[in-house]
Parts: C-alpha cells; structure tokens; sequence
C-alpha cells in the first residue's frame, strides 16, 4: 500500500504543480493576483466581438486608403541650395512615402463617432521608417434638436481645423475641442449655417483658443455661397515671444460661385476668393515698426471626383503677410523651410529658449506670394492618381532671406 500511495504522489505531482507540459516543451505557468481578473476581461473582449452593429442599433463604416507618394522639392535661400545631396540640410529632394489610412466610422439615428488612423512612413532601405503614426481624428457627436429645417448637434474630440473649417491658406492646426453646428434652410432663399467651437492649445498653461464660422449657401437658389470664419489664438503670455506667437484674431470672408456650365460638359466650374485680417498685428521692429496683417488668395476649380474616369483641377494664387495667419496653423504654399526656421524665434516650434529672430533671419511658413496647382483623376472606382504643383517666393524681401520654393508631388491612392 505504501508503494501504491508512493507511484501515485510521482506520477499525480505534475497535475497539481505549476508546471505544464505542451508537446516536448515545459514551462512555468505564471501565477498571480492579477491573472484571473485578465481572463475574465479576455472572456469579454471575446463576448464583446460578437455582438453585430445591428444588434446595438447602428450603422458601422469601415474604409481605408493606401497611398505611395513622391515629391521633387527644390528650396533656395539667399542663393544657396537647401535640399539634396550637398545641400546646406540634410533634408531630401527627392522623397518617397507610403501612407495607409483607416477611418472607422459609427452612426445611429441620433448620435456617431469617427475615427481615423494615419500611418505615414519614408520609404528606402536605410532611410525608411516603421513607427509613425498619427491619430487623426476621434470624436463623438450627437442631434440636440432635429427640426425639418432647423438642426443643432454637438460634437466633441480630435479632428483638424480645416476638416471643419474652409479656408486656403489657415486652419492647418489640430482641434482638440468642442463644436456646436447650427443650420437653417429657408425655401427661396437659401441654407444658412454656424459652426462655434472652442479648442485646448495647451493645457499646461489653461490656453484655449475660439473659432466660428458663418455662411449662406446657394443664396436665392443660385451658386452664390458666402462664408466668413473667426478665430482667436490670444493669450497674453509675459514672455515677449510666446505672446507674439499667439497675437491672432484672424478674420476670413470668402465669397465663392459655383455652376454647371453645358460648354464644359456639366463639369463643376467654381470661382472662389478669399480675404484674410489679423486684428491684433501690430508694428515691430522686425516688420520695420509697420503692421504685415493681410492675405488674400482667388482661384477656381473644375471638376469633381466620384468615379472611374472623373477628374479635377483646382488653380490658385496666394498673398500672404508676415502676420496674418499664425505660424502654426498655416495651410497654404508655404516657403519649405527645410532649416525649420521661426518668424519670431530661431525654431518653428516657438519655443522662446530657442531665441529671437532677426530682419535679417526670420523664415517661418508666412511672408511669401505664389501658385498652387492640383489635379486629382479616377483610373477606376478605387484606383485615383493625385498631382500638386507649388511655386512661392518671398513678399517682403526686407524680412528675413530671400527664399524661392517649389513642390511637385504625386501620388497613387487606393480607395476600398
């Protein structure tokens, strides 16, 4: 009997130690407090991917894209070359990325949520990268008041301005904030709208900046729409530069016309222009003691994309001033900049340990004149070749260096 009792201790010790035997492999089985509340949650994910939109009363959206981009870009300051092979920066002439976009997005009858996932990588052997990734866009909304021409919805999270908010040459900045959309249409008339919303600049120092938007669309049942946007960035920060960079309260108006005309076969044709104002600018030593607070652009656009074989073209000029828009949320040409020079301080993120700037070395993404040209065609529902031309020079030459900048990029995007 003690021999009995001896083999079934040897041969039952496996089953109640912690080791555990899989194939010819054995291990220690890990064992803490924590393991049986992750199996639970485990149990739950699992449960939870189960469960389908219809079940929770929604309509789920699932689309992507993949995009291979190159670009030619050629920057000269003062004469001297900045990009390329022994180019005063490191920064390429030629460049290649690969980009995968994902968007998600959720809608029932009263409320929705979206999201996008960007993972935009340089291209090459040696010079690739694998870890970037941005997250574009996350926020929620909902319908405050649904009335069959009056409509209010609310919507809080991540997005960028210009996904919002239109404009050429501003609303280039991230919008971690709050919106309130307000529309009214009016028969005969014409569809009237308000977006309000308020966004975190830094939480840091309790910065918050304040931005609307107003507009009338197809007024009097014509192409005729008018929009006009505000946007506040002040904060009066003790540091000279940090209150300088944030000296903005920029007004846009921007009246367009749009038809389809039968000589260009039913195509969109568009006139658009836009005036721009920064209220706050004023005169400095580096702007020779005169305020630069205006931008202006005017152009049109032809077609639309929303099949195989369509095609667009979009041509604009854009006169921008030192001070009109913030240097952070420029969305225009641009000057290239491959240096990263600020208007204000010596580094474009503003930092003030970074130093002033001079007349004589001020950069920063303002202060230029140019033309932008992009064309977008459909070689199948899925399939879209992309292609943007961009030429500025410097308006001011009293103002920092002398800068000639151009841009050609194209790219193959890959719709589903």
């Amino acid at each position: 009997m003690q021999k009995l009792l001896f083999l079934l201790a040897v041969f039952s010790a496996p089953l109640f130690s912690n080791q555990v035997v899989q194939g010819d492999v054995q291990f220690d089985e890990k064992r803490d407090s924590s393991v049986d509340d992750m199996e639970a949650l485990r149990r739950w994910i699992r449960d939870k991917r189960l469960v389908t939109v219809k079940e929770i009363g929604g309509d789920l959206s699932i689309s992507g894209e993949v995009r291979t981009e190159f670009q030619d870009t050629s920057e000269v300051k003062d004469g001297i070359r900045q990009r390329g092979e022994g180019a005063a920066t490191k920064k390429p002439q030629y460049a290649w990325d690969v980009e995968v976009n994902i968007m998600i997005d959720y809608r029932t009858d009263r409320t929705w949520a979206a999201i996008k996932l960007e993972f935009d990588n340089d291209m090459g052997t040696r010079s690739g990268t694998v870890n970037k990734i941005a997250l574009e866009k996350a926020y929620a909304g909902g319908r405050i008041i649904a009335g069959d021409t009056f409509t209010i919805d609310a919507e809080l999270g991540r997005r960028y301005l210009y996904n919002v908010f239109d404009s050429k040459v501003e609303f280039g900045s991230l919008y971690d904030g709050v919106l309130f959309r307000f529309s009214k249409a009016w028969p005969q008339v014409g569809d009237f709208y308000a977006n309000v919303g308020a966004l975190l600049v830094n939480d840091k120092v309790n910065h918050y900046a304040y931005v609307t938007e107003i507009g009338a669309l197809r007024i009097a049942n014509t192409g005729l729409n008018l929009k006009y946007s505000l946007i506040d960035w002040y904060k009066p920060y003790a540091n000279e530069l940090n209150r300088l960079r944030y000296k903005y309260l920029t007004a846009q108006f921007q009246p367009s016309y749009q038809f389809y005309p039968e000589w260009l076969g039913k195509k969109l044709l568009k006139f658009y222009g836009a005036g721009l104002c920064n209220f706050l600018a004023s005169g400095i030593d580096l702007t020779h003691g005169e305020k630069q607070n205006w931008a202006w652009y005017t152009g049109f656009s032809i077609g639309l994309v929303k099949k195989q074989y369509d095609w667009s073209l979009d041509m604009n000029y854009q006169w921008v001033q030192a001070q009109s828009i913030a240097q952070f949320d420029t969305s225009g040409i641009g000057r290239g900049n491959a240096e990263g020079v600020g208007l204000y301080t010596n580094k474009t993120d503003g930092d003030p340990k970074s130093g002033a700037t001079s007349r004589l070395t001020a950069v920063g993404s303002t202060n230029y004149h140019g033309v932008e040209i992009t064309g977008l065609y459909a070689f199948t529902n899925n399939l879209t070749a992309y292609q943007t031309f961009k030429y500025s020079t410097t308006l001011d030459k009293g103002i920092g260096p002398n800068m000639i900048y151009k841009m050609y990029e194209f790219e193959l995007i890959y719709a589903f």
